[in-house]
């Protein structure tokens, strides 16, 4: 089994890179990003990342320094961008058999719970634009493997590897991405009855996770004044409390999203549980284990008012092990019926993707390209369908693998040829960047572009008129060199910078729905040049 999981990691990681780099960088998270580790990358200065030239300390700095690795290999790029990324997922995917397998002893469980865990669109959504949760995802599964090793085998390096993933979650996200692995251990502690255990290397794993966690967060606090305080109030106590960062959803937005990122496997899972819920809560404790666990997390999650999509990927492990236990026992009619439903899925995706090649849908497609794609997943469901018995209880997760890489091959060909849908402003820097005027001044209003300086090689002007995103924080700034980056619209000497822009050598860019008030509206009718892309509207 060890070497069809090997053979299975070989293919996505194929997959996964070919036209990795075709589609721009997405606004705003992802170019965001992208931008700090180039900046990163460029100035040498790896304590204090900035975001056009302002200090941005809003969040450890490992998601940065994988970024800037990826451009010290490929080339600052798109590619290098996202390259680590799939490297992510690839041990994700490693550690989800691991675990699986130290849980329960068994070697088809295991591939199965792998193999499922990559036909969820969330773990795909979350390598294929750069953002931290790939990389906690895969710390927090990394930290969770090491611990259960080190359980089973007493082999002492297992115990420092589950203290560095910790301090390697620390530094990803802080000290929230604790709460996964934290409840998991207190979980499975409890349930089996297990002792505390204090020793030495208890205590130099517990220093080596401090020393990890600790060296960044001490080398920036002691650069810049009152950040303690700022980590402390802002990004943790209100990130949970408040909805300082536009995130606010209902309490129940996960109770939806969840059985809907999860189908088909949702309609397993009912039947695993409406069958074996009481044995679990009294007899079966690893079932017990995770279950209790993904409770908790999911209370929690739900509970804060921040919420996004992303956060509850470290969730779906579970869930991917729970399918997997239903699909090993499974009736011959269940695996007819979840293989019938990927097979559909296949089939509908395949027909749209293939109508949008023909038909205008405002999606520009390759038809070659597009019925070249949809021949070769057709042939390979065939080849699966006829060639796999019906017995075979990992057919419906071979068809869910390959569902999910028609979406990746798709997506690659799509998103390379509509940038603009995917809300990548690659085609406008390009417009920029042809241009023949010498010393080009781009100003971007009330709104955050940062892959524009990521493509363009120069700094750009943000100008503030209340917009959330474009209100920037200037608090660490030890001088005023930050204000050639950011004009406060609501400041009448800021203001004023507007009007001494020389036309000639000018871009204006605003989004569509908004309004260019008057100081930049009248600056703005002085060029010459008006284009439209997508969500946005260039003047030059």
């Amino acid at each position: 089994m060890k070497n069809k999981l090997y053979i299975f990691l070989g293919l996505v990681f194929i997959t996964l890179l070919l036209f990795l780099g075709s589609w721009g960088l997405t606004d705003s998270s992802e170019a965001r990003y992208a931008e700090i580790a180039k900046e990163m990358y460029i100035s040498g200065d790896y304590i204090n990342p900035t975001l056009l030239g302002i200090k941005h300390l809003h969040k450890p700095p490992v998601t940065y320094y994988l970024t800037a690795l990826g451009y010290s290999i490929f080339g600052v790029n798109e590619f290098g961008a996202r390259f680590f990324l799939q490297v992510a997922l690839i041990f994700q995917l490693l550690f989800i058999f691991k675990i699986t397998l130290l849980l329960y002893k068994n070697e088809k469980l295991a591939f199965a719970a792998s193999l499922i865990y990559f036909s969820f669109p969330i773990a795909i959504i979350a390598v294929r634009s750069l953002t931290t949760d790939a990389y906690l995802t895969t710390f927090i599964l990394g930290s969770i493997y090491f611990w259960l090793n080190y359980k089973a085998t007493s082999k002492k390096y297992f115990l420092y590897l589950f203290y560095l993933f910790l301090g390697f979650i620390f530094e990803t996200k802080g000290p929230v991405g604790f709460i996964v692995p934290v409840i998991f251990i207190i979980t499975y502690t409890l349930i089996n009855k297990q002792k505390i255990e204090v020793s030495i290397h208890q205590f130099l794993g517990f220093l080596l996770f401090l020393i990890v966690s600790a060296s960044w967060y001490l080398a920036v606090i002691l650069s810049n004044k009152d950040l303690l305080d700022y980590f402390i109030n802002t990004q943790l106590v209100e990130r949970v409390s408040k909805n300082n960062f536009n995130r606010e959803k209902p309490f129940w937005f996960y109770l939806v999203l969840v059985p809907v990122l999860s189908l088909p496997w949702t309609l397993f899972l009912i039947t695993y549980f409406k069958n074996r819920l009481k044995a679990i809560i009294y007899d079966k404790k690893t079932d017990a284990v995770l279950l209790i666990t993904f409770s908790v997390l999911f209370l929690i999650l739900s509970i804060s008012t921040s919420k996004l999509i992303l956060y509850i990927l470290p969730l779906f492990f579970i869930i991917a092990i729970f399918s997997a236990k239903q699909l090993i026992k499974a009736s011959l009619k269940g695996i007819k019926n979840i293989s019938l439903a990927f097979l559909i899925l296949i089939g509908l995706f395949s027909t749209g993707i293939l109508l949008s090649s023909i038909i205008n849908f405002g999606i520009e497609t390759s038809l070659i390209k597009t019925l070249s794609i949809v021949l070769f997943f057709g042939l390979c469901s065939i080849l699966i369908e006829k060639k796999i018995k019906n017995a075979n209880v990992l057919k419906p997760a071979y068809l869910g693998v390959l569902f999910m890489l028609l979406i990746i091959s798709s997506a690659n060909h799509v998103f390379g040829k509509n940038e603009l849908l995917v809300n990548s402003v690659k085609p406008i820097a390009e417009l920029i960047k042809s241009n023949s005027k010498k010393n080009k001044k781009v100003l971007v209003y009330n709104y955050l572009l940062p892959s524009i300086p990521f493509y363009l090689n120069q700094e750009i002007v943000t100008i503030n008129h209340g917009q959330y995103n474009a209100n920037r924080d200037i608090q660490f700034e030890k001088n005023e060199k930050w204000k050639k980056n950011l004009i406060n619209y609501f400041d009448e000497v800021d203001r004023a910078r507007i009007q001494r822009f020389n036309k000639e050598n000018l871009f204006i860019i605003k989004r569509r729905k908004d309004t260019l008030p008057d100081t930049l509206n009248i600056l703005a009718n002085k060029l010459n040049n008006q284009k439209e892309f997508g969500n946005y509207t260039i003047y030059y």
